[in-house]
């Protein structure tokens, strides 16, 4: 963005309601951090959310973003820089349908889903004000957030928003970023320093904040859109910045700007630079594609691609199966955090069969056992279960995640009212020994699926 959008892009804040107007621009003099307020209950409770990766890099059956690389596959077929950009002149919905996804979702026992209304790629999916690189230039203003919002509240599913700060199509002269794809004709690789070349320009950190506030205001104009322009947000999923430690970004002004224009949004803890600090956010997401060692503390979630990648591979990748994603669901339940599978649309905007293949089945295990993995909360796993456990009130549910498995034996617990099969109804038979109760599962009852046991105290 040079010096003349820049300005037409401070000029556009007019097109903002008045809410969003307020604090734009960055707020000086802060005496203390946004003060913090319990996460939403809805979130805890809910447990399983539907993550989606979509925008023009389906086109090219490539990596969202990461595309944008050579390094990213080999051959890359968009790269140069130029040719991942021009699949945006080849994205144009035509079948886009989020009312049936949703329609799946539900059924799949989906409580909320995150749609990535713009990656690090820049492109937004809804018609901005703000930049350059969206639905505004490319598909003569169709907004492909709202048909989403609609479908997501019309099965009832929480809504919520992927943003990604970084920007890597955002490229003013003088850019410090030396590591975006089109700053640097050397820069071909997504993590130059792993090949021993610099980052970052040799400039002050003083002149490369300069560079950060002209892009912040960018920023927080397209999040005044989409916290404005949607009615009620109930989650925003940010994903990070890729600057320099040191540089000031203005997270405590963002964080009151967001509750101020949405006062109950549930917050990931990605608003930072990446690193180990996370000053902001909700719930904790350090568990990407990766399960936790122990029990995180407090609310945490867990997010993975299903299908080859985050973004639409083409219709030749393998999926995980269902019995994956319920023992991710269940493991992550048992511990008390929530688990967002990611799924790519198609460039069409339909999903693929697998998707739908994979929500049927999972409706099918909902049917019977989705009660013991929404509303409850962590069980006493593995320290007084060998199977993880989630609590409801007076009954606990006993994961039993593999066909090998026909016992579970609970420690520190006295005589059960009862005990049960939730897929079948069938009686559970225990016994005691001491402080310990041994449960068995009835013979040939076992599927591929997590078979659950209802224990009642």
């Amino acid at each position: 963005m040079n010096r003349r959008n820049f300005i037409q892009t401070i000029v556009a804040t007019a097109a903002l309601p008045p809410a969003a107007q307020a604090n734009l621009n960055v707020v000086e003099g802060m005496d203390s951090p946004p003060p913090r307020q319990p996460i939403q209950p809805w979130y805890q409770k809910a447990g399983f959310g539907l993550f989606l990766h979509w925008g023009p890099s389906s086109v090219g059956q490539i990596e969202i973003s990461w595309g944008m690389y050579e390094d990213s596959g080999k051959p890359n077929p968009y790269w140069p820089v130029e040719k991942y950009d021009a699949l945006a002149d080849k994205f144009d919905p035509q079948n886009y349908d989020p009312d049936r996804w949703m329609e799946a979702a539900a059924r799949a026992g989906f409580k909320y889903s995150v749609l990535t209304t713009r990656h690090h790629d820049g492109y937004a999916l809804w018609p901005s004000d703000f930049g350059e690189f969206s639905t505004k230039q490319k598909l003569h203003g169709r907004d492909l957030v709202q048909p989403y919002v609609d479908a997501c509240r019309k099965h009832g599913l929480k809504v919520g928003f992927y943003y990604s700060p970084n920007d890597w199509h955002y490229n003013p002269p003088g850019w410090p970023n030396r590591s975006f794809p089109r700053r640097d004709g050397e820069m071909h690789h997504s993590h130059p320093q792993r090949q021993g070349l610099p980052k970052w320009v040799d400039m002050p950190l003083s002149e490369m904040q300069k560079y950060f506030d002209q892009f912040y205001v960018y920023v927080k104009a397209q999040v005044g859109e989409l916290l404005t322009r949607y009615g009620a947000i109930d989650l925003f999923w940010w994903d990070g910045y890729d600057w320099p430690e040191g540089i000031d970004i203005h997270g405590e002004d963002m964080e009151r700007y967001v509750r101020q224009l949405q006062p109950n949004i549930v917050e990931n803890d990605r608003y930072f630079i990446w690193g180990p600090n996370k000053p902001f956010g909700d719930y904790n997401t350090d568990f990407e594609s990766k399960n936790p060692s122990k029990q995180p503390a407090g609310a945490w979630e867990q997010c993975e691609p299903i299908c080859g990648g985050w973004s639409y591979h083409g219709e030749n990748v393998a999926c995980k199966p269902v019995s994956h994603i319920i023992e991710r669901l269940v493991r992550n339940r048992a511990w008390g955090g929530n688990y967002l599978p990611d799924f790519g649309p198609w460039p069409d905007g339909t999903m693929s069969p697998s998707y739908y293949a994979i929500c049927d089945e999972m409706a099918g295990w909902m049917k019977h056992s989705g009660v013991s993995v929404f509303d409850v909360v962590a069980g006493p796993y593995p320290e007084r279960s060998d199977a993880p456990v989630t609590v409801k009130g007076n009954e606990w549910y006993v994961h039993f995640l593999s066909r090998q498995q026909q016992t579970a034996t609970l420690t520190g617990v006295h005589t059960p009212k009862s005990a049960k099969v939730l897929r079948t109804g069938q009686a559970v038979d225990w016994k005691e020994e001491g402080d310990r109760v041994v449960l068995t599962l009835p013979a040939g009852v076992s599927t591929d699926l997590d078979e659950v046991v209802e224990v009642t105290w």
